[in-house]
C-alpha cells in the first residue's frame, strides 16, 4: 500500500548524523530507507489515553522518529499504574501523566514534538484534535471515549488505531479508513456499564496491554510508511493464555450508523453511556443522593469503626482472590455475585459501609441493595485504594 498521509514540501532532504545513527536499522530496510524516515520525521499521531495501552504506543513511535506525537490524559500517575503503564516510574507518582510522558520520550528521543493536553477527551475539544494530527491511537478504557474517537475520526476522515484488552485477551484494528469499516460497525451500540468491568475490577496481566499498544503503534506505523497489509476490514483477536491468535474479517457495515450509507449521526454527540458514579444514581427515572464516606477522618480498623458506631457493618463486595489478596480489617465479605442476600442477615438498626477496590461495583450493589436497605448504606469514595493510600492508622502516604 502507499502513503496518503501529506508530507511537508520542506522537508530536509537529508538526515543528520546523528538521525543516520539512530536509525540506522530502519535505513537498511528496503521498506523504508530514507525516504521512509522522513515520513515518519513528517507525521503526526494523537494518542488518546497514556495509560497501559498508550505508554508502549509512545516508546515505539517515539522511538521510531514520529516527528509530532500528541498525548491527551486527565490523569496523574499512581503505584498501581506502574505494574503496566511502562513509560512512569515510582518517583514520578503523583505527576500529571501526559509531563511525565513527554520528559521520558525527550529523554529517549529529544528529535521529537510533544504535545501535551492534560485533560479529557472530548466533545468540545474532539473535531479539533482530530483536525491537527495525521492518525490517532485510542487507548482509553472508557467506552464513551471510545465512541467519540471513532466518530470524530469517521466524520474527518481520520483514521485510527483502537483496541481493547481484560485479563488475558484483546482485539485490535484500524478504524475509519477511507473504504474501511468503523468501530460501529462491530458494535453500533455501547453495552450497558453494568455488564463491562474495567481493569480494575476484572485485572489484567501487565504484558497484555504491553502486547496491544506494541501493535497499536506497528499497525500505525505500516499507515505513515505505507507498507504491509494493515488491519483494514481484519480484527486481530489474541488470547494470551492459549497464545491463540485469529484475524476474522470485519467488513464495513452499510447500515452503520455513522459510516453507512444512510448515517443517523451527522455530527457529533455525547456518548450515552454513564459511568459509574458513587455520588448520585438513577432510581426510577429520577437522581437519588447516595450517601458516601471519604477517607477523611474516617474510623479506619473495623473494631475501632464497632466502638464508635456499634451498628455499623464494613462489606467487601470485591472477588475471592481480591479479598484474600487484601482488605480492610474488620471488614465481611460478601462478592457482587451474591450481594442480594444480604438484607436477610441485616438487623434493624444496622447500617452498611460498602467498598470494592475503586468505587464502581459498590453502585452496582447499591442498585440491587437500595430499595429494601434504603437510608442504611454509604459507598466508601475511592474503596479500597483509597484505604490503602491514606493507610490503616489515617495518615495519608
Amino acid at each position: 500500500m502507499s502513503s496518503s498521509f501529506h508530507q511537508s514540501p520542506n522537508a530536509a532532504s537529508a538526515l543528520g548524523v546523528e538521525e543516520q545513527l539512530r536509525y540506522a536499522r530502519h535505513l537498511i530496510l528496503p521498506e523504508i530507507g530514507l525516504d521512509g524516515q522522513r515520513k515518519l520525521r513528517q507525521a503526526s499521531v494523537l494518542v488518546i489515553g497514556a495509560g497501559g495501552l498508550g505508554t508502549p504506543a509512545l516508546l515505539y513511535l517515539a522511538a521510531a522518529g514520529v516527528g509530532r506525537l500528541g498525548i491527551i490524559d486527565p490523569d496523574r500517575v499512581e503505584l498501581s499504574n506502574l505494574q503496566r503503564q511502562v513509560l512512569y516510574d515510582t518517583a514520578g507518582c503523583g505527576a500529571a501523566k501526559v509531563e511525565h510522558a513527554r520528559d521520558r520520550l525527550l529523554a529517549l528521543n529529544p528529535h521529537l514534538q510533544i504535545d501535551v493536553y492534560p485533560e479529557a477527551f472530548t466533545l468540545a475539544n474532539a473535531a479539533r484534535l482530530v483536525e491537527a494530527y495525521d492518525l490517532l491511537i485510542e487507548g482509553s478504557d472508557r467506552f464513551a471515549t471510545k465512541y467519540l474517537v471513532n466518530d470524530a475520526c469517521a466524520l474527518a476522515g481520520k483514521p485510527y488505531v483502537g483496541a481493547s484488552i481484560r485479563a488475558f485477551s484483546g482485539m485490535l484494528s484500524v478504524y475509519a479508513a477511507p473504504g474501511g469499516p468503523c468501530y460501529r460497525c462491530l458494535f453500533p451500540e455501547p453495552p450497558g456499564p453494568e455488564t463491562v468491568p474495567s481493569c480494575a475490577q476484572a485485572g489484567v496481566l501487565g504484558t497484555v496491554p504491553g502486547l496491544f499498544g506494541t501493535l497499536q503503534a506497528h499497525e500505525a506505523l505500516k499507515l505513515i510508511l505505507g507498507i504491509g497489509e494493515p488491519l483494514i476490514g481484519t480484527l486481530l483477536t489474541v488470547d494470551l493464555l492459549a497464545m491463540r491468535f485469529q484475524k476474522p474479517r470485519l467488513p464495513r457495515d452499510p447500515d452503520c450508523p455513522v459510516c453507512g450509507e444512510a448515517p443517523t449521526i451527522r455530527a457529533l454527540a455525547e456518548t450515552e453511556w454513564v459511568c459509574a458514579d458513587t455520588s448520585e444514581l438513577q432510581t426510577d427515572g429520577r437522581p437519588a443522593t447516595v450517601r458516601t464516606m471519604s477517607t477523611d477522618g474516617l474510623p479506619w480498623l473495623g473494631l475501632e469503626a464497632g466502638r464508635r458506631r456499634p451498628a455499623l457493618r464494613w462489606i467487601d463486595v470485591r472477588t475471592e482472590a481480591e479479598f484474600a489478596a487484601g482488605h480492610i480489617p474488620g471488614a465481611e465479605h460478601v462478592p457482587l455475585d451474591r450481594i442480594e442476600s444480604l438484607p436477610a442477615r441485616v438487623g434493624p438498626d444496622e447500617e452498611l459501609l460498602l467498598y470494592c477496590q475503586r468505587g464502581e461495583r459498590t453502585v452496582r450493589a447499591y442498585r440491587l441493595l437500595g430499595e429494601r436497605l434504603k437510608g442504611r448504606l454509604s459507598l466508601l469514595e475511592g474503596g479500597y485504594e483509597a484505604w490503602l493510600r491514606v493507610g490503616p492508622a489515617g495518615n495519608r502516604r
